[in-house]
């Protein structure tokens, strides 16, 4: 009688293993799951670098701190997803966007958007080359 008990169980309890046996992904499909959402997230930052090196004199500073906004959204979005990705080479973006955040911060209100622009274009430069090389070095697309 418990062999047959034994056997019922497993019975029924084959279509809910088989089940979670298909939904699970191996740990390779879940890796690379995980490298495509940094490559998404380091294209949006070179979107956002992109916005902020757009701003001309005829901006406003509602549109630079849209901009300014946009990236610190963009690297924390990156910054989250590479702690997924063991390849994921962050220093050199962390550094970049630190020099960057810290600039930008400083820009006095009292600045002209010109003024803001040159301010910061050195370490805009620097951000856009380190996520360029990241993303070289993750192959993304």
């Amino acid at each position: 009688m418990s062999q047959h008990l034994r056997l019922g169980f497993l019975l029924a309890a084959l279509p809910l293993l088989l089940l979670a046996s298909c939904t699970t992904q191996s740990p390779q499909a879940n890796l690379q799951d995980k490298k495509t959402e940094l490559c998404t997230n380091l294209a949006r930052l070179n979107t956002s670098i992109a916005t902020l090196k757009s701003l001309s004199p005829n901006s406003t500073v509602e549109d630079f701190k849209k901009a300014e906004e946009g990236v610190r959204t963009a690297y924390n979005n990156v910054k989250t997803s590479a702690q997924a990705v063991q390849e994921a080479k962050i220093a050199e973006l962390d550094q970049a966007y630190a020099d960057l955040d810290k600039t930008m911060r400083a820009v006095p209100n009292t600045a002209t958007l010109q003024q803001a622009a040159q301010s910061i274009q050195p370490q805009v430069q620097a951000v856009q080359t380190a996520r360029d090389q990241m993303n070289a070095g993750l192959q993304c697309p």
